[in-house]
């Protein structure tokens, strides 16, 4: 079956993503004069990760105070801020980019007031030492973006799919994309890019993303010729609920561990977190609660739905009424994500919750440098996805203040190359292997459905990868990979109508999403140690000697390449020796 491009769309910088690191790359490359065309899977303002979060945004605590009149304290500083991010990335991040994530986060926080934006609170989160997360809720800010990128005439694509980026030696030439309501074929050529898709959360079976999180973006970026880091290193948010069934993955008593003292429990009752961390307890950073969580389940001290408990019925009940008033806005009076929870428990904090961690957040990603830039030429990428600002965990807080922070230099540095680069027309031979990946899906075929195809990458994912890990299962995961690599050759689907085929976008994510599966699992697979959001059972220690290193991948002709990159260390000085799982900064050889 002969399927044909039926439009052909050309702008100077094409950004794939509109949510808040799209969204503030469109603005910022239309300020700077480009014709932009903003792409997204879902709906603008209601679909991708920017909607899930609660949502802090960071900025060190003397600029809050200065610019927004919060009890900020006035010790604090971006270069503090910094160190945070450094030592609690368990020393992976790259300083260059973190030095100016942590400057930049007050002017480009300053902007969103100025845009509309309302502050509903100011917290300290865990691994902060200072209070810097100003409350605005993702969903409030994802509506004040597109609001924005509708009044500046940028030309947005809604609920189309972007196949494949289209690219040759001098680099990218614009992409191939699905328009999912009519089921069209779609030529967009472009001078530059923006890579703004998010992370790949929804390859785990228990996840807080939205369904559009499947990777896409970094298996694009990926098969165009650009790097992908710190791919071992999927960020999973502990305390999520996993009963009652209707708030599986809600994040809602995360929320809570952050603005009030629980008890994570296992079934015996312990307070679990004194083995791993006594001195914060609950209050340690997400990666390490995260990791203790897994082990107790994995040790069969698990709660009868095989996740933990978590309790704050120490705590006295008028103080836990009250909690339900001073909560930030959009959690108040037990509201979480659309539900109240007064209408699932009969008492906040009288019995406890059962919760597990889930998959939350990608710490690495597509590699960039300053300017977002690839390495192929025309192809800039920001946000959730791109390595080098978190290292091997995300401080709390930290996602928003990437999206606004890269997103206009993503934006501003696409400007500046479509200003010096000619629009070129992509070889016939290039759009039409594209082409033929959906067509294969048209193709009657015995094999796998692509439902079972994707439930069978959440299996791998769930049972063999996880947070914790061990050389033999990973190996057992690679195999799987490669025997599931040639039933994706043969997947089909069910449905032909070409209108918001569901199947077809299944099928075609999981092309995506199998991608970045296999990163995770040969980069967990290489690093023989334990470090921030990776678990080794079999290397259960911190090795600063041997590990401290950015792991880089590339994929040529279906062969990968691994490279061992240096940590970038201009600005704080990094540990040595051999130390204790989430012991940061501290050396203990011997």
């Amino acid at each position: 079956m002969n399927l044909l491009i039926e439009e052909e769309l050309c702008c100077d910088v094409l950004v794939i993503g509109t949510e808040g690191t799209g969204a503030r790359a469109a603005l910022e490359a239309a300020e700077q004069g480009a014709d932009v065309l903003a792409v997204t899977k879902g709906f603008m303002a209601r679909s991708g990760a920017t909607l899930t979060a609660d949502g802090e945004i960071d900025v060190d605590s003397r600029s809050a105070r200065n610019l927004f009149g919060v009890d900020g304290s006035p010790d604090d500083s971006p270069e503090q801020f910094a160190r945070d991010m450094i030592v609690e990335g368990d020393y992976l991040g790259d300083q260059r980019l973190v030095a100016i994530h942590t400057e930049e986060a007050p002017a480009r926080v300053k902007e969103l007031v100025d845009w509309g934006a309302q502050l509903e609170g100011f917290i300290q989160a865990p691994g902060h030492t200072y209070p810097r997360g100003l409350w605005i809720p993702g969903l409030k800010l994802a509506r004040l973006l597109a609001r924005r990128m509708v009044k500046r005439g940028i030309s947005i694509l809604e609920n189309t799919m972007v196949l494949e980026l289209l690219h040759d030696d001098d680099g990218v030439l614009g992409a191939v994309a699905l328009h999912l309501p009519t089921g069209r074929l779609l030529l967009l050529r472009s001078r530059a890019i923006v890579m703004a898709t998010g992370g790949a959360m929804r390859v785990f079976p228990l996840t807080t993303a939205p369904e559009e999180l499947t990777g896409d973006g970094m298996a694009m970026a990926l098969r165009c010729g650009a790097a992908l880091q710190d791919m071992e290193f999927p960020m999973f948010l502990p305390y999520c609920f996993l009963t009652p069934p209707s708030l599986r993955g809600v994040i809602f008593p995360y929320d809570v561990s952050a603005l009030m003292e629980v008890h994570a429990l296992n079934r015996n009752g312990e307070r679990y977190m004194a083995r791993w961390d006594p001195e914060r307890m609950e209050r340690t950073t997400r990666d390490i609660n995260s990791v203790a969580a897994a082990m107790e389940i994995r040790a069969g001290r698990c709660s009868k739905a095989g996740g933990t408990y978590l309790s704050f019925k120490h705590l006295p009940r008028n103080l836990v009424d009250f909690s339900a008033e001073w909560f930030p806005g959009n959690l108040r009076n037990w509201r979480a994500s659309g539900f109240n929870l007064r209408n699932f428990f009969l008492y906040i904090g009288e019995e406890a919750w059962e919760v597990a961690p889930a998959s939350h957040f990608w710490n690495g990603g597509i590699r960039i440098d300053e300017h977002c830039a690839t390495g192929v030429p025309g192809l800039f990428a920001a946000g959730e996805g791109t390595a080098g600002i978190h290292g091997a965990n995300r401080l709390a807080g930290n996602a928003l203040t990437m999206t606004q922070v890269w997103g206009k230099r993503a934006g501003l540095f696409a400007s500046r190359f479509a200003k010096t680069n000619k629009l070129r027309k992509p070889p016939n031979v290039e759009v039409e292997h594209v082409v033929q990946t959906i067509a294969r899906l048209k193709i009657e075929s015995s094999g796998p459905t692509v439902i079972e195809v994707r439930r069978e990458i959440r299996r791998i994912a769930g049972d063999l990868v996880g947070i914790i890990r061990e050389e033999k299962k990973l190996q057992q995961a690679l195999n799987a990979i490669a025997d599931l690599r040639r039933d994706l050759a043969r997947q089909h689907v069910v449905n032909q109508d070409p209108r918001f085929n569901r199947e077809w976008v299944e099928g075609l994510q999981n092309k995506n999403s199998l991608d970045v599966l296999e990163a995770i699992v040969r980069a967990s697979i290489a690093r023989q140690e334990s470090r921030g959001a990776m678990y080794r059972v079999d290397y259960p220690a911190t090795d600063d000697d041997r590990w401290l290193c950015n792991l880089v991948l590339r994929r040529k002709d279906d062969q990968w390449e691994m490279q061992e990159a240096p940590v970038n260390s201009s600005y704080l000085s990094l540990p040595t020796g051999t130390r204790t799982y989430g012991r940061k900064g501290e050396s203990n050889r011997g």
